[in-house]
């Protein structure tokens, strides 16, 4: 009961989050709120103008067109509801036919995905047939198992069997409910009889009870189908085969019985919509004489017995028309027709429920229950750390907990410290120096001021040099570098090099150094020789700077190369993650599309071959429903102008009045495009 609760709210709410596809039950309105409020004013009109007849024509058109709207109603929440159910039985019969079809590992899935309940009823059998295998050895006897002893294989075999069947009996009975629905609306539109609009409605009724008793018939039998855990016996065998491809089962299997396979009648021809209301006039006088309840000739509402009815059946899509304060009495010869729906809306809530308990019992395990072991270990290990947390804290009086809680916020704070803030801002110092800091550079001004000086000496010493009378020693070292008097008329030759005419002036000098020291020019070439030195000094105190700035920057990188790795690793892998994640999912949803206008070819395929076959039927409105629903919640894979091709396609084979070699050519538009075409094998970019 709760897995089916379970099932009926979630499928609930998945209808609700997208909109089912318009299956044309009453496409051209027929039935709708506008046409019978029109009936109920054309009784009142004709109960006003005091016409007995008339009125009463009328308002016997009226309460069928109430009737027409609450079956329509009942059949479109019948359809709705089981629609839900097929696609749960299909997807788990895809399920379990997967499990079936693997080599090995049924037993295991059996064992470990199955839930917990299975997981100890499976290891408390083991258990006791391991138990009576050690005793038998040890005394020597045989030893009888009181539990059965049924294969993997043959429980799978055996949920594929019922689910096999309850989705063919699902998809007759929507097939069959499309086309009682269609009915009701073509009889409604297009029959100038009260009698053949009331024999439509009451053989649409008749109808969908029949399909509520073929649902519960096969809801019952489907819990009594090997599959269940509790319910095995060893002596079962079963031969499983796949319904997905229902003609090459009945084609295997000609002797197959196909009671579950009812023909659909042949349908009706839609034609424009015709009038059936007549002219109302002439006064209104109530009828002596009540008529009577006809009795039905149909099998199902045959057995209602109305006779010891008083009063008038109601219902709650049953309104009574108020003229001058009177409520108008209701024509008692559709009391059967509303006792027949007011039968099929009561026994329609007890087959939903008795539905989804099947289904629930056969089901697929979900996602949560097929992890139930997952959960488990990681439950228990939280369950672990919870105790030793608990153990280590306050709670018990220990200080563990707050210890190791500083530590890792002292480590953390460490690691933070040494390998990104602190390299980070010596980084940003360093940039900031090199390229955005507006101070002058005080080295670079020195050095400029010292070479400029130097210059300015060495420029003063070579023009006293230049002059004969200044200094004999001078000027004969100013002639041995290369040096000449200017005279005027002739070119200009170049002056020498000044460093050479200090280098020969300190050689000559130094061969009498303390005379030349007082007496001569030995005091001015060392000084000479200083300012040299500081020049040079402090060029190479600029180059090592630049030296020792370069290798900071370097360390402030290397520090920063760790955290910076971990960072560029994580986006990296996350990208990766999230190409690959998207990727997947784009290729499982056009797949899934995909299968479905193939299940939706197949079905039309199979249509053309026996038209008449409900099955087919309600599998082509299952596969369109599905793909409408899919191409809603995926409409991301669409541009704006093709979604809207393709849901005019899909609509298009919805529509029953259009031919199937029509529809198979609109499915082949279909598969041409490019949201339905497989995705290159290759991971894009984000």
């Amino acid at each position: 009961k709760r897995a089916a609760t379970s099932l009926a709210s979630s499928s609930s709410s998945s209808s609700h989050a997208v909109k089912s596809l318009p299956v044309f039950f009453d496409k051209d309105g027929r039935t709708g709120a506008s046409a019978v409020w029109w009936r109920d004013a054309f009784a009142v009109s004709a109960a006003l103008d005091g016409d007995a007849g008339s009125a009463e024509t009328a308002a016997e058109d009226s309460d069928l067109g109430h009737a027409a709207r609450a079956t329509l109603f009942f059949a479109q929440d019948i359809s709705r509801e089981l629609l839900t159910d097929l696609h749960v039985a299909t997807r788990s019969l895809n399920f379990w036919e997967l499990v079936r079809d693997q080599r090995h590992g049924q037993a295991r899935f059996l064992l470990t995905q199955t839930g917990p309940r299975n997981f100890c009823a499976l290891a408390r059998d083991g258990a006791y047939r391991f138990w009576c295998h050690v005793s038998a050895g040890v005394s020597g006897k045989p030893a009888r198992f009181a539990l059965p002893n049924a294969s993997a294989r043959v429980i799978i075999d055996g949920r594929v069997n019922a689910l096999a069947e309850l989705q063919m009996s699902l998809a007759s009975v929507v097939g069959q409910v499309h086309h009682h629905a269609d009915a009701i609306a073509n009889a409604v539109g297009t029959s100038h009889s009260r009698e053949d609009t009331r024999a439509t409605l009451m053989t649409a009724t008749n109808g969908l009870l029949e399909c509520l008793e073929q649902v519960a018939k096969y809801s019952k039998q489907s819990k009594k189908k090997v599959g269940d855990l509790q319910r095995v016996v060893s002596t079962v065998t079963i031969n499983a085969e796949s319904p997905k491809l229902l003609s090459k089962a009945l084609k295997g299997f000609p002797g197959l019985r196909r009671d579950f396979m009812p023909d659909l009648p042949e349908p009706t021809p839609r034609s424009p919509r015709a009038s059936v209301d007549g002219d109302r006039q002439g006064p209104f006088t109530p009828s002596a004489a009540d008529p009577k309840r006809p009795t039905s000739r149909l099998q199902r509402l045959a057995s209602m017995d109305l006779t010891k009815i008083d009063g008038e059946v109601t219902h709650r899509f049953r309104q009574q028309i108020r003229v001058d304060g009177e409520n108008l009495p209701l024509p008692k010869i559709n009391d059967t027709l509303w006792q027949g729906l007011k039968r099929v809306e009561a026994q329609w809530t007890v087959v939903r429920d008795a539905s989804h308990e099947a289904l629930a019992l056969h089901a697929k395990p979900s996602k949560h229950v097929r992890r139930w072991m997952l959960y488990a270990a990681g439950g228990s290990l939280v369950a672990v750390a919870a105790y030793m947390t608990v153990r280590r804290s306050h709670l018990c009086g220990s200080t563990e907990l707050d210890e190791m809680i500083a530590a890792g916020k002292a480590a953390i704070r460490s690691f933070w410290k040494t390998n990104l803030r602190d390299p980070v801002k010596e980084l940003r110092d360093e940039l900031r120096a090199a390229f955005v800091s507006d101070r002058p550079d005080d080295a670079n001004e020195l050095l400029e001021e010292s070479k400029a000086s130097l210059e300015r000496m060495l420029e003063e010493y070579t023009k006293q040099a230049s002059r004969p009378g200044y200094s004999e020693s001078l000027y004969r070292a100013y002639k041995s570098v290369g040096g000449s008097e200017h005279v005027a008329g002739e070119e200009k030759k170049p002056e020498p090099d000044p460093m050479r005419l200090v280098t020969a002036r300190v050689e000559e000098e130094l061969k009498s150094p303390l005379t030349n020291m007082l007496a001569g020019d030995l005091m001015q070439l060392l000084l000479l020789q200083t300012q040299v030195m500081k020049v040079e000094m402090e060029n190479a105190l600029m180059q090592m700077d630049q030296i020792m700035r370069a290798n900071r920057l370097n360390f402030s990188l290397m520090a920063c190369f760790p955290a910076a790795l971990a960072m560029y690793s994580s986006v990296v892998a996350v990208k990766a993650y999230l190409s690959m994640t998207f990727h997947r999912r784009r290729a499982k949803r056009r797949e899934e599309m995909r299968l479905l206008l193939a299940e939706a070819e197949r079905a039309l395929c199979n249509l053309k071959i026996a038209e008449r076959r409900s099955v087919q039927q309600g599998m082509l409105i299952y596969a369109l429903n599905s793909l409408y629903l899919a191409l809603q919640r995926y409409h991301g894979l669409f541009s704006k102008n093709e979604w809207r091709t393709v849901r005019a396609d899909v609509l298009e084979l919805a529509d029953p009045s259009i031919s199937i070699d029509n529809k198979l050519v609109c499915i082949a538009r279909l598969a041409r495009t490019k949201a339905l075409i497989p995705e290159p094998h290759r991971v894009r970019k984000l």
